[in-house]
């Protein structure tokens, strides 16, 4: 067996398209479906758009002030959605100023009732008186934050050194002189001078230089909440005694 999921109709008025579609790209980045979403405007109106507004479940005390809306030019926009994006949805249609249509003020004023048209009551009837409380909450967002990149790069660098070389010279120099007898005495031998020369050594020693420490601080701030709440007026109203009907009684 399959199971099945209640949805939730919200419906908005909005005065302007321009609205309308701004509220659309939202919905559809928040996630609701498009399926979800119907969107009638004066041409649906004058095209049978009052029997789709009857079947998505909308009151007819509340169609005539839709119809009214259509006809100057406003824009209707529907959600069925699941419980779980109704205060999504609900979020959305504030933040884009929607006119909800349970806040419709009447345009004119309506008639009275004929107390034929009231329905009698029992005696003892409970007719509740509601309230409605503002309830703020606090949720976790993403606020954005900071990506730190660590790379090693090569930067070409110059130093100079001074290197030192030696070099044999050998010189031949005329002299005249009597010998002697350590000139006659020298042996044979082989004399080896040898040249050296100094060369450059590159090394090289890593040292840290700086850091950077990453960190999160907290502050903290406070919003102030502007919303309304509903709440129920009841009127009692004294109804006069019949007197026609009265006289009637009498005479039966």
């Amino acid at each position: 067996m399959e199971a099945t999921t209640d949805l939730t109709t919200l419906v908005c008025l909005f005065h302007h398209r321009n609205l309308a579609e701004a509220v659309l790209k939202d919905l559809l980045e928040s996630g609701v479906s498009q399926p979800s979403i119907s969107v009638f405007d004066k041409s649906d109106s004058q095209s049978g758009g009052q029997s789709a507004l009857l079947a998505l479940g909308i009151p007819a005390r509340d169609q005539q002030h839709l119809e009214e809306g259509l006809e100057n030019g406003g824009v209707i926009v529907a959600v069925s959605t699941e419980s779980a994006l109704v205060s999504k949805v609900e979020t959305i249609f504030a933040e884009h100023s929607a006119t909800k249509i349970d806040e419709i003020e009447p345009t004119r004023e309506a008639a009275p009732l004929a107390a034929a048209a009231v329905a009698p009551v029992a005696a003892g009837t409970v007719i509740p008186i509601v309230d409605e409380q503002l309830a703020v909450g606090k949720r976790t967002v993403d606020a954005g934050g900071v990506r730190v990149y660590r790379k090693v790069v090569e930067i070409p660098v110059e130093e100079s050194v001074n290197l030192r070389e030696e070099h044999v010279n050998v010189t031949r120099r005329a002299v005249d002189r009597p010998a002697t007898g350590a000139d006659l005495n020298q042996a044979d031998r082989t004399i080896e001078l040898t040249e050296t020369a100094e060369e450059a050594v590159v090394g090289k020693n890593a040292r840290v230089v700086e850091e950077l420490l990453v960190g999160k601080d907290m502050t903290e701030r406070t919003e102030h909440i502007h919303d309304t709440v509903r709440h129920t007026e009841v009127e009692v109203e004294e109804i006069a005694p019949d007197s026609s009907r009265n006289a009637l009684d009498r005479k039966l």
